[in-house]
């Protein structure tokens, strides 16, 4: 059986990609885009976090399993295994998008901070499920190399 392998350089820019995507993700919630800090008053007394806050840690436990997907994906030279952790890579950032609405934890009813945040991980969720697309579809991108230029 034969094992088929692409090309490098495209590998390299969808796991890169990945990467940083992840780490963007996995930094969002409390350093690029904080989410609220502030802490909810139950009856009783006691002193909760907000749901935004669980979100967050969350959106960070996503962005670190992106990121090791990712770099799984660069290390990865079979076509076979690459789709398959493309795939993987458009679940994890549908995770990522679903996460801060009411299918997932979500976040504060009112505007507050995290709202932001949300957004935020609305784009980097929409842009780790193109590159997971492109890893799936990787073989249909045509690619130039220096062999088909002629001097």
């Amino acid at each position: 059986m034969e094992v088929r392998t692409l090309n490098g350089k495209l590998a390299k820019v969808i796991g890169g990609l990945g990467v940083v995507l992840g780490l963007l993700i996995a930094l969002t919630p409390f350093h690029l885009a904080p989410v609220c800090q502030r802490l909810l008053e139950l009856t009783t007394g006691k002193m909760v976090h907000m749901r935004c806050h669980y979100t967050g840690q969350g959106e960070v436990f996503l962005g670190i399993i992106i990121v090791l997907v990712s770099l799984i994906y660069l290390f990865n030279k079979t076509i076979f295994a690459q789709k398959s952790l493309g795939g993987v890579l458009m679940i994890l950032g549908l995770g990522v998008i679903i996460l801060p609405t009411n299918l997932g934890i979500g976040v504060c009813m009112n505007p507050m901070e995290c709202h932001t945040t949300a957004k935020v991980l609305y784009v980097l969720g929409g842009l780790t499920i193109i590159d997971g697309l492109i890893a799936v579809f990787q073989e249909k991108i045509p690619v130039s190399t220096s062999k088909d230029i002629k001097a």
